[in-house]
């Protein structure tokens, strides 16, 4: 990842400025949630089982940008060297349903057993990414960049020895390809990304004895970018 954005950033200034412009502007997105993860045991003498799940989610989001970008003179107008930070409020669920699980255990001691009916799920949000687009020929142009987002798992359970997971930050490395283009001030993007996140690892609230998460979360995405430069 740091070769990449290092490669990318060192050729914004390898060749010629005609001109720089400052850029604001929105982007929808149709984007595809994909995430597959791991439950068990932590130390595994409680409970040998894994339980594994892949689930998605498709959802339309809309991003805010600001961009500093450089003219190349070998592609189209408006297809300059680019360096943008991007913001996206708001969040979206992981999986388009919410998954229950009955746990029953043949434990006589009221105060240890584990029973009880679960529900889980997880919605991930504040994702941003900082990022360099290349120009490649004409309206073409490359993008590679760093991104983070939080992801908040919202699981539910009726029984009181059970503990709960919490909330993590990621980050990823998020890859795109697209045309770009500009009229009079107003410039557009169409273009394809996606995202691969890091490894989500997890462990429940309650002792040694509880049970860890491990999850991979990727994101794929067409988007329509519209921006007004200064």
């Amino acid at each position: 990842m740091k070769n990449i954005i290092t490669i990318l950033f060192a050729s914004m200034f390898a060749f010629s400025v005609a001109n720089a412009d400052y850029i604001v502007g929105v982007k929808g997105a149709y984007v595809q949630i994909d995430a597959s993860g791991t439950e068990s045991d932590k130390d595994g003498t409680a409970d040998t089982s894994t339980r594994t799940k892949s689930v998605d989610n498709d959802a339309f989001i809309a991003s805010l940008y600001t961009e500093y970008s450089m003219d190349a003179g070998y592609a189209s107008e408006g297809n300059g060297f680019t360096f943008g930070f991007e913001y996206t409020p708001g969040s979206a669920d992981v999986s388009d349903k919410t998954f229950k699980r009955t746990d029953s255990t043949t434990d006589a001691n009221e105060t240890t057993q584990d029973d009880g009916e679960r529900t889980a799920n997880a919605e991930v949000e504040n994702y941003m990414n900082l990022y360099l687009e290349m120009p490649l020929y004409s309206s073409m142009y490359l993008r590679a960049g760093m991104a983070q987002i939080d992801v908040n798992t919202l699981e539910t359970n009726l029984s009181t020895s059970s503990g709960a997971y919490g909330n993590e930050t990621l980050d990823g490395l998020n890859l795109g390809i697209g045309f770009k283009g500009v009229s009079g001030n107003t410039t557009w993007k169409f273009a394809y990304e996606q995202t691969d996140f890091d490894t989500l690892n997890l462990n429940s609230s309650t002792s040694d004895k509880g049970n860890k998460i491990t999850a991979d979360l990727d994101t794929q995405e067409l988007n329509f970018s519209l921006g007004y430069k200064f």
